[in-house]
């Protein structure tokens, strides 16, 4: 155990005696973290599959899943809505984190350590003699997909998307973990480094990425009808003047069409949990609670597909651990589990308009979640709400203020 002693100084001199030391200690394990992540990544990208040999309670990335040892096997879970299993520097201590991420966030959060070569430490300047090869295998691999059933035969540790859902074979057979409702299993191409990663996505974001490698032919290697429909939902005027009003004062361009509204910090808000979690002295090992309800649980549900009320349910989660026997640090875990419920889900842009993201109708478990419901992203439309699983509706109809509030259409506001 460390104890720090302190002393009065002059306020002039509090900064910069302060800040030194810390600086110069952050930036000696920095460079190594993002180094170690790289190194990491290169291990699990390579050489990891399901049926490598592991230790009980060892976490990895195995196929683009999370992947936990038990019984000296890997049993995976998927990341979900664009994302992949990925290391990743931790950045106020030594060390590193094992988490679901976008690629470009992942190589982003690295970059910024000083650790250079990307991802997994090398130079990408190759990415275009890869990337299409790596949309040619994510294309073939869904095609081989629809072939597949719950009795397909398979090699234990082989990973793929049955019926819809993320599989994986053991004993010579298929066992499936089914996608969030609105989200389906498919193969999809890395874009900074070789390879494919199974992820349960929207049909419309899968065929977005790949086509904005520049590849043609779709999901499956041929072209496919557009499937979206225009939704005739209407937003009240209140909400039309609300937006215009908005909009000019963020920027004096108002004709900006942003595909999606994603965050870069989630990666952070996982760590924030997954680092007090661990210092909690609870029981950390019954259902994983610091990896479940941070990188993967706590991720998914701030994604733009997630259910209304995920993000709640994990905050109830996040609470009801902090109030578990033998956690030293309660109220810090508590405040950490009420800024997360306030924090702003993904938006997705959905044929030219990006609406806001629908609010939970039900009550919170716990008191100190009562009143709390998630911020809006700058740049979504005020007066129309719904996801990619969730049609677009106009505020004004339920889910368009959070639970507890009536919307008032004249003043676009929820009373």
């Amino acid at each position: 155990m460390h104890f720090l002693s302190f002393a009065l100084l002059p306020s002039s001199l509090v900064a910069l005696v302060a800040a030194g030391p810390l600086v110069s200690r952050r930036s000696s394990f920095l460079e190594q973290n993002g180094k170690d992540a790289q190194a990491l990544n290169q291990k699990y990208f390579q050489s990891l599959s399901a049926s490598s040999s592991c230790t009980s309670g060892e976490v990895a990335c195995v196929g683009g899943a999370f992947a936990q040892c038990v019984n000296s096997e890997f049993v995976t879970t998927p990341c979900s809505g664009g994302l992949t299993c990925v290391a990743l520097p931790l950045v106020n201590s030594p060390g590193t984190s094992v988490t679901c991420d976008t690629e470009q966030d992942a190589t982003d959060r690295i970059a910024r350590t000083g650790a250079s070569g990307g991802l997994r430490g090398r130079n990408i300047e190759t990415r275009a003699d890869f990337l299409l090869q790596n949309v040619r295998d994510a294309q073939a691999l869904n095609k081989k997909f629809q072939s597949l059933n719950a009795n397909s035969r398979c090699q234990d540790g082989e990973n793929a998307c049955v019926d819809g859902g993320f599989a994986q074979c053991v004993g010579g057979k298929f066992v499936k973990t089914p996608c969030n409702t609105g989200l389906t299993c498919f193969a999809l191409p890395l874009v900074l480094s070789p390879g494919t990663s199974l992820v349960c996505d929207t049909k419309a974001d899968a065929k977005a990425r790949i086509s904005a490698t520049g590849a043609s032919g779709g999901l499956f290697g041929r072209s496919e009808p557009a499937e979206l429909e225009a939704r005739a939902a209407k937003a009240p005027a209140a909400c039309k003047v609300k937006k215009r009003d908005e909009i000019a004062a963020r920027t004096p361009n108002a004709s900006t069409l942003l595909p999606r509204l994603a965050q870069s910090d989630l990666g952070a808000v996982a760590q924030s949990w997954q680092t007090l979690c661990q210092k909690s002295g609870g029981d950390t090992i019954t259902n994983d609670p610091c990896v479940q309800l941070a990188g993967i649980g706590g991720i998914n549900a701030l994604l733009a597909n997630a259910d209304p009320c995920a993000q709640q349910e994990i905050a109830d989660k996040m609470i009801d651990f902090a109030k578990s026997k033998g956690v030293t640090n309660k109220q810090a875990l508590i405040k950490n589990a009420v800024s997360y419920a306030k924090h702003p889900r993904n938006a997705l842009n959905i044929n030219g308009d990006t609406p806001s993201t629908p609010f939970c109708q039900k009550a919170p478990r716990n008191s100190e979640l009562k009143g709390v419901s998630h911020r809006q992203l700058d740049g979504v439309n005020p007066g129309l709400f719904g996801a990619p699983n969730i049609p677009i509706f106009a505020f004004g109809e339920p889910g368009s203020c959070p639970f507890g509030k009536t919307p008032d259409v004249n003043s676009c506001r929820c009373n």
